[in-house]
């Protein structure tokens, strides 16, 4: 499976590339294109693998961009070549929105374009209309209804039934636990931009003794209570490591973490931690004879 960065800073991608000389898997948003948008295209694309567009619909949705049917179809004629798959422009998120999405889905298709579509609703006839049809190779489950594994298994093993060759992309979902027990083919997660910015470093610590041993660490910066599953540095119990990892690693420090370009280093941390993500699950599914997709 593959696991995508959702809206990639290039400058966190230049400096990755810097130290590891490892390209990973990017998603890009429509509603975010701009100058940094293209500079990965035009400056840095040998240091990513695959990158896949999503239409914007959930910043549509969201309110927080305007963005329309017809500007999408447009983009992705001229600039879909660039990307290994683009989605449906799905911007109704509700349990009822299958009859909105779909009318979005053929304008698209009509278009000459072969968008990923995208389901909102795990129980009605969403996922029996596109198995059915016989016409993608692809679907994505974006619906809230994926907050519970038990929904989220019954979905994917409901599209598997149907057609074991479809592979399955995962919006918004990295939970590690359910990613070993799936069969989905890829997710996509901006942990590794929104932890960072409120001050927080993902680590995987080797000594924890449970199955995830990944560690939200709270470092510096937007003053916040600290959640029971997350810890903070000061009292961390695996400070010496972490410090240990983070200057073998990157040439930081704790202060740097708090300095001027705190957000940032941590960002280049955290992009590190879902890169080796992804071999950690697919690792973990091999053993468990889980399909890579």
């Amino acid at each position: 499976m593959r696991f995508y960065q959702a809206s990639m800073s290039s400058r966190v991608l230049k400096r990755y590339w810097e130290l590891f000389k490892e390209p990973f898997n990017v998603l890009l948003s429509f509603a975010y294109a701009g100058p940094d948008f293209w500079e990965i295209f035009a400056k840095y694309r040998h240091m990513v693998y695959s990158i896949i567009l999503d239409s914007g619909a959930w910043s549509v949705a969201q309110g927080t961009a305007v963005l329309s049917l017809e500007a999408f179809i447009s983009y992705v004629d001229m600039n879909g070549r660039l990307f290994d798959r683009h989605f449906n422009f799905d911007t109704d998120f509700s349990d009822n929105g299958f009859d909105n999405n779909i009318v979005h889905q053929i304008k698209m298709e009509k278009a000459g374009l072969k968008p990923v579509p995208v389901v909102h609703n795990l129980f009605d006839r969403e996922i029996d209309y596109y198995v059915q049809s016989g016409k993608y190779d692809w679907i994505a489950l974006g619906s809230s209804q994926t907050t519970n594994f038990d929904d989220l298994q019954y979905a994917v093993y409901r599209i598997k039934k149907g057609n074991p060759n479809i592979r399955i992309h995962w919006f918004g979902g990295s939970r590690y636990e359910w990613l070993c027990q799936l069969p989905i083919a890829s997710c996509d997660t901006t942990s590794w931009a929104s932890t960072g910015k409120f001050g927080f470093v993902r680590y995987w610590n080797p000594n924890d003794p449970g199955f995830d041993k990944g560690h939200s660490i709270y470092t510096s910066g937007v003053i916040k209570d600290i959640e029971d599953s997350k810890y903070e540095y000061v009292t961390y119990h695996g400070r010496k490591e972490l410090d240990a990892y983070l200057q073998d690693t990157f040439g930081l420090t704790f202060r740097d973490l708090c300095a001027y370009d705190g957000a940032y280093n941590m960002q280049l941390v955290n992009t590190r931690f879902f890169v080796q993500q992804e071999r950690r699950i697919n690792e973990e599914r091999i053993r468990r004879g889980i399909e890579l997709e």
